[in-house]
């Protein structure tokens, strides 16, 4: 823990303001007094208060040994009671031997003697006073370490929630995908070395990206055309889809592999159910400060369940509000044969370079 007085000018000018003041103000009330001549009065009130202050540095190391943390309330006070007396010791005879050694007067001799008392209570004030200052610093640096290290917890929590949510994902879609490519292994091996070569180009652009938390629209895009790829050589013409994106769209930072989900879940519970074409449309345009997007499918009534969308929009749920503190950044439509899903992604963050 950095020193008090020296961790920044402003603490140290603070610091030093209070000895000076105080040897300033008692040489004028002895000169004002007549108790000592002008040059001595001076002379006597600044040099005592330098050492005060010379010594009152001193005094940290003295608190910082006895952090209220570490040790023991008894041995903090017993510590202070017996630095307290060998500061005052020290300063009342280094004070006395240079004051001397400036004034040689035999009156001078006599003022020390009559004010020592006084000298000896105010040097055990200014030690309590200032220990007690100290004590308050070093709680506060203790709240603010405490409140810097819950800060990190939080956040690191955070991450691996994150980190867990986004795992889901990929383990989710590939066991479809590899199911797939077992069947058509059987029954079209042509269309199921496509499939392959396609997830290859998938998963490396996915692992690629894993580490970024936020990426671009378009970026996520572009993933997701890799994603439609692999589903439109397992379903073919069954599958239909679009985007429409607002230019302005396109460089609004959203969480990473945010709308595979969405789409996993418009295939599951669109094209899976029927042996019609199913259109799948991604909608983005901007709503104030923030961008909306919007995923609709198609659907058979009779045959999607009326509950359970699966994980994904569950999770998506728990990703928004790990990032942006809110549960209402996620809309469920269901219509009459269409289903759709909003996102609103706040515009939080800065805009990034497009990434290649």
């Amino acid at each position: 823990m950095e020193h008090p007085v020296t961790a920044n000018k402003i603490s140290g000018l603070i610091y030093w303001f209070f000895p000076i003041a105080i040897g300033i103000t008692q040489a004028v009330f002895n000169s004002y007094f007549q108790i000592l001549p002008v040059s001595v009065a001076f002379i006597d009130g600044l040099t005592y208060s330098l050492v005060l202050g010379i010594l009152g540095v001193a005094i940290w190391y003295v608190v910082r040994y006895n952090d209220p943390e570490k040790s023991a309330v008894i041995q903090i006070i017993a510590s202070h009671i017996a630095a307290a007396l060998v500061f005052t010791s020290i300063w009342l005879l280094s004070s006395g031997i240079i004051a001397k050694t400036l004034i040689n007067d035999s009156l001078y001799d006599l003022y020390l003697k009559n004010i020592l008392t006084e000298r000896i209570f105010g040097g055990l004030l200014f030690y309590a006073l200032l220990v007690s200052l100290y004590y308050t610093y070093v709680y506060r640096q203790h709240d603010l370490e405490r409140q810097l290290k819950e800060t990190e917890w939080q956040n690191q929590i955070r991450k691996t929630q994150l980190s867990a949510l986004k795992s889901q994902i990929n383990p989710h879609f590939l066991f479809n995908t590899l199911n797939s490519i077992a069947s058509l292994t059987l029954t079209n091996p042509e269309k199921a070395h496509g499939m392959v070569i396609a997830l290859s180009d998938f998963m490396r652009y996915s692992l690629r990206k894993q580490q970024d938390d936020m990426v671009t629209l378009e970026v996520e895009l572009r993933n997701i055309g890799l994603y439609l790829q692999i589903e439109k050589i397992r379903f073919g013409d069954n599958l239909l889809y679009r985007f429409e994106v607002e230019e302005e769209c396109n460089h609004h930072l959203i969480p990473n592999l945010i709308l595979q989900p969405l789409f996993e879940n418009s295939i599951k519970y669109g094209v899976y159910e029927t042996s019609k074409p199913v259109e799948v449309i991604l909608e983005a345009k901007k709503i104030s400060d923030a961008l909306e997007i919007k995923v609709i499918n198609d659907f058979d009534p009779e045959s999607v369940p009326l509950k359970g969308e699966g994980v994904g929009l569950a999770n998506i749920n728990d990703r928004l509000l790990l990032l942006y503190g809110s549960s209402r950044l996620l809309t469920i439509e269901r219509g009459e044969t269409r289903f759709s899903v909003t996102l609103v992604i706040p515009d939080v963050t800065d805009k990034i370079p497009q990434r290649n």
